[in-house]
């Protein structure tokens, strides 16, 4: 049943500068300091309330939980206090901004990197390619004297018999058998004009072709005009051109 104190703190029964709370039925273990006065019961109250259960004698009561946080409370009334009077008389501890307190943590040690010295790079040994050899140049074949002498005085030989029919053809008057003619002697000539010449007849042999080709040229012309004078003289010139180039191909060696 309730004993009409209200609850609250009140002085301790047991004397000490505590103070103890009070349920309204009974004492509970929860005190603390006094930092102040306590405040005064309510005027219904009784001066005070029931007294506190007995602590047997050689028994040491342990502090509670709640008189730590007791402790605690006190300190920060305390703390609220003064920071009321330094703030001014009609503020009140409800007010009073809670003192700020800055935590600085220390910067942590950063990590020293040591530069990395850079390596040198390292120089490949050059390697000198060694040039390659030119090639040595191919001799050239020699040329069969006997055989050039031999095709050579073949053609030569064709190329009178052509002249021959001219002059033949010139005295019976058969016109178109001179062009004919005409033909075969440049056929003949280009077969002297591609066979291998030997080394030291090969200058000269390079003139008399020259001559033949001219004296050929000029015959071709004179069939072209019909004009049996010039062609019979223009057969002449050439048939000396044709021992001419003879000569010269019996000399090779």
């Amino acid at each position: 049943m309730s004993s009409g104190t209200p609850a609250g703190w009140y002085p301790n029964p047991d004397g000490s500068a505590t103070s103890r709370y009070f349920d309204g039925q009974d004492w509970t273990d929860q005190t603390m300091l006094n930092v102040a006065p306590p405040p005064p019961a309510p005027a219904t109250a009784p001066l005070y309330p029931p007294p506190a259960p007995a602590v047997a004698a050689g028994e040491k009561k342990k502090p509670s939980k709640w008189v730590i946080g007791g402790a605690i409370a006190a300190g920060v009334l305390v703390v609220g206090g003064i920071g009321a009077a330094m703030g001014g008389g009609n503020r009140t501890a409800d007010t009073a901004p809670a003192p700020t307190v800055t935590v600085t943590a220390e910067p942590e040690d950063e990590p020293v990197v040591e530069p990395v010295a850079e390596e040198e790079p390292v120089e490949e040994p050059t390697v000198e390619e060694s040039p390659e050899p030119e090639p040595e140049p191919e001799p050239e074949p020699e040329v069969d004297a006997a055989s050039f002498t031999r095709q050579a005085g073949k053609h030569l030989d064709d190329m009178r018999k052509d002249l021959d029919d001219i002059r033949v053809t010139v005295a019976e008057d058969g016109f178109w058998r001179l062009v004919s003619n005409s033909v075969e002697l440049s056929f003949n000539l280009g077969q002297l004009q591609a066979l291998d010449v030997p080394a030291n007849v090969d200058a000269k042999w390079a003139k008399q072709l020259n001559k033949l080709e001219n004296r050929v040229d000029d015959l071709s012309e004179a069939i072209s005009d019909e004009n049996s004078g010039r062609i019979l003289d223009a057969v002449s010139n050439l048939e000396s051109q044709v021992e001419s180039a003879r000569k010269v191909a019996k000399a090779a060696k």
